[in-house]
């Protein structure tokens, strides 16, 4: 009895191991149950590829890495042992290349079956490679991102150098120039007390100008106009006659015989003068005294 005991605890024991065998290793991704063939791939650098990294070929899960081993301790080579748990005929001539499976740079393999007369076996060699991934392609363009943040970066400590400078030149002329800065500040706040005091004054006379603004709008442009064409009008008819040669200013303008009696009338009364002030007697004696005009007749 304690025998048989004994045996179903024994028995349940590696049950319970071999139940906890298959589990970890279906955690793993690897399929007890499934035929698998094992092939090779010689890489300089993994890239960070691990073991139960998936196979795959065009997005499919074929298989995981189960292995990786240096060669030998002077190459510094590394081998990837794969598993491949699907029955899939693939030549000797394919490629298991490393590649980023996700965003955050995480590695995997995939299966690139290339044309060949012979097919590969368990145990095969296949060449590695690794493909330009897209962490490699970021760190590229990042690369370049941060050589233009470099100069923006040395371009904008020497506009903050310019800035300081600026400031504490305008900070030294402040200081030399305090009492006139104060004067200047004194002076415009006397000239706005003087502007708030005529502000009355101001008012006056923009009032003014609205009445004069209002007696203009009050004015009869159209008949002032036309009172101003009138009078162009007759100026301009003045000056035809006097072109014409019509009319007695016409006449005096024009002809030389009317300059020339004005001119002798002019020169006898200049003589008239002359003599009335040489013997102002002779003229005094005919318009004052009447008795000599009767003692003469």
């Amino acid at each position: 009895m304690n025998k048989s005991k004994e045996l179903l605890i024994g028995l349940f024991t590696c049950l319970l191991l071999g139940v906890l065998y298959w589990g970890v290793n279906f955690l793993k991704g690897e399929n007890l149950f499934s035929d698998k063939r094992f092939f090779y791939a010689l890489y300089d650098n993994v890239d960070g590829l691990t073991i139960s990294r998936p196979v795959t070929v065009n997005g499919f899960k074929v298989g995981q890495v189960s292995n990786i081993n240096f060669t030998s301790q002077k190459e510094g080579n590394l081998i990837v042992e794969v598993a491949i748990e699907e029955d899939l005929p693939f030549s000797n001539n394919s490629c298991l290349e490393i590649y980023d499976s996700d965003l955050l740079g995480a590695k995997s393999l995939e299966l690139k079956i290339l044309d060949g007369a012979t097919l590969a076996l368990s145990g095969d060699t296949l060449s590695g490679s690794i493909a330009h991934g897209l962490t490699s392609e970021v760190s590229e363009q990042f690369g370049s991102v941060k050589v233009g943040l470099d100069q923006v970066i040395v371009s904008f400590n020497k506009v903050l150098t310019e800035v300081q400078y600026l400031s504490n030149t305008a900070n030294r002329m402040l200081l030399a120039n305090e009492k006139k800065l104060e004067q200047s500040i004194n002076s415009i706040e006397s000239i706005a007390s003087v502007v708030e005091t005529q502000s009355a004054n101001v008012k006056d006379i923009i009032s003014n100008l609205s009445t004069f603004t209002d007696s203009l709008k009050e004015v009869d442009v159209i008949s002032l106009g036309d009172q101003i064409l009138s009078i162009s009008d007759q100026i301009e008819l003045l000056l035809i006659q006097l072109n014409s040669g019509d009319g007695s200013l016409s006449k005096f303008l024009y002809e030389d015989s009317i300059y020339s009696d004005m001119s002798i009338t002019i020169n006898t009364l200049d003589r008239l003068l002359y003599d009335i002030q040489e013997n102002p007697k002779k003229y005094i004696n005919l318009s004052l005294w009447g008795g000599d005009k009767k003692s003469n007749k």
